[in-house]
């Protein structure tokens, strides 16, 4: 019997699937798992279905790639499969360009979304906002893009150009934007004094040594004779866990910051590393739908541990741990290996933080009310601090 190409195709698959199966349940929780033979032997009956019977002629390796996008999203949006190349370059490091348009990106809904956008950058210019869609990143549909390649896509050499077809919050229908790409200066904390006594600390983004800087915003404050105190962590996207335990220390003395937890290794536990504390005076936290990711660590810590009331608006809810992990043949996948956790035992990924206080509006309105009236809460705060032991 005459062998087709296609059948051979199918055939090198077959085995293929029932080696990885075999191996899996051999090599436990890296590869596979047990007890997954029977799925993927129906994956490859469907596949071969498929192949010979669609309308149109099919790419295996297109199908391959749905598939897997189709898995790991299907626990969470932000999961994502990396071909070798790209693995090769998210393992290193890599950036596709020193330029960018000051997007954070996340994926929901099978789109990619922006958390929040930087502040004077060419996204803020074009007047994006949290929670607008970017249906097309220069042609392609971001249906099929993780948040680490659509990442890159954005990204470029200066006064290079990328077009983005999205699909507005507040409006309905799509427009198109063309953004010129520039090179960034990373948002620094840094400190304005309203009135006499009330001081506010903005903290844009958490990065390498962005703690050590909060400290000297807050003791410049002080020195200006500010009593009262607001951190406002509003737009604040981040995964600088590291800087987040270290700004919630200039606050907490002892105790827990925030655990991770984990499926299957033990949780961990993140203490205060020691560091001098910075304020022990009145203080609140603001934020809005743009706070995510080690900001929301902040946030949560110090309700936790210290009774600080959080003002504003629900956080966008990105609590999860992301471990890059390596693939057999050079891919690999960037997967939710674990979750935040607050001194109190509280998760939030996928949900967000809800304020105490829920205060609208936004961070580019006219004279900025959102932080007036969280101003003006702190203002009533009594002194000393009232916060708890930690």
């Amino acid at each position: 019997m005459k062998i087709t190409a296609d059948r051979k195709l199918m055939l090198i698959l077959s085995t293929a699937l029932i080696l990885f199966a075999v191996s899996g349940a051999m090599m436990g929780r890296v590869v596979a798992v047990e007890g997954t033979y029977s799925y993927l032997k129906l994956f490859n009956e469907a596949l071969y279905l498929i192949v010979h019977n669609y309308v149109q002629p099919v790419q295996l390796d297109v199908i391959m790639d749905g598939a897997y996008r189709g898995m790991l999203e299907s626990l969470d949006p932000a999961n994502e499969y990396l071909s070798p190349v790209k693995y090769d370059k998210a393992y290193r490091g890599e950036s596709a360009g020193t330029a960018d348009v000051g997007l954070n990106l996340s994926k929901r809904r099978g789109y990619i979304v922006v958390v929040s956008v930087a502040p004077g950058s060419p996204g803020a210019e074009a007047g994006l906002e949290t929670g607008d869609v970017l249906v097309v990143i220069d042609g392609r549909s971001t249906r099929q893009m993780g948040v680490w390649e659509a990442s890159q896509a954005l990204r470029g050499k200066p006064a290079s150009k990328t077009t983005l077809n999205i699909s507005p919050i507040d409006s309905v229908g799509r427009k198109t934007l063309t953004l010129v790409r520039k090179v960034l200066p990373p948002p620094a904390p840094s400190g304005t004094l309203d009135g006499p006594d009330t001081g506010v600390a903005r903290v844009g983004g958490l990065q390498e040594g962005d703690a050590k800087k909060l400290d000297q915003t807050i003791a410049a404050l002080k020195k200006k004779g500010a009593s009262r105190l607001l951190l406002d962590l509003r737009g604040c996207a981040s995964d600088a866990l590291a800087e987040a335990i270290g700004a919630a220390s200039l606050f907490v003395g002892n105790g827990t910051i925030v655990t991770v937890t984990d499926r299957f290794e033990s949780d961990l536990s993140y203490k205060a590393d020691g560091r001098r504390n910075a304020w022990d005076r009145p203080v609140a936290v603001l934020v809005d739908e743009g706070t995510a990711g080690a900001c929301e660590v902040l946030a949560a810590a110090l309700r936790d541990d210290l009774g600080v009331p959080i003002l504003g608006q629900r956080t966008w809810g990105e609590g999860a741990v992301r471990k890059l992990l390596p693939l057999p043949h050079g891919d690999g996948v960037l997967l939710a290996t674990g979750k935040y956790q607050s001194p109190a035992g509280k998760e939030w990924h996928g949900q967000g933080i809800q304020p105490d206080l829920t205060i609208d509006g936004k961070l580019t309105d006219p004279d900025d009310p959102q932080q007036r009236k969280a101003i003006e809460y702190l203002k009533g705060l009594s002194l000393p601090a009232n916060r708890k032991a930690a």
